[in-house]
């Protein structure tokens, strides 16, 4: 019969201590890891303030702006459109229709 060896201590000593030392290693490895994924999760929480922080000054910007636009639009549209240049205006564009329409009905009358 054959006799079959048998794993002496030494061996799987040596074995055991090579584990050891590899889940040390991938320790350390994954310590690395969770260092660097808690800094990826504080940039993150960095720009998204910083985005935040961003898109708060660009919409108060954008309404001071929108503010100072209307401002003008009401300021010049005062000026250049007081009551009397209304009048004016309306009755020139009134006598404009009212001239059409005599136009138009004289030009209807001399067809006939």
């Amino acid at each position: 019969m054959r006799r079959v060896p048998s794993i002496g201590h030494a061996p799987l000593a040596a074995m055991a201590d090579e584990v050891v030392e590899r889940l040390a290693r991938l320790e350390e490895q994954m310590r690395h890891v969770v260092i660097a994924v808690e800094k990826l999760s504080n940039r993150d929480a960095e720009l998204d303030a910083s985005l935040r922080d961003m898109s708060d000054r660009f919409s108060a910007s954008l309404a001071t702006q929108a503010e100072s636009f209307r401002g003008a639009i009401h300021e010049i549209t005062e000026k250049f459109v007081s009551r009397e240049d209304w009048a004016f205006w309306k009755s020139l564009l009134t006598g404009a229709v009212l001239a059409l329409i005599a136009y138009g009905w004289t030009a209807l009358i001399r067809n006939h």
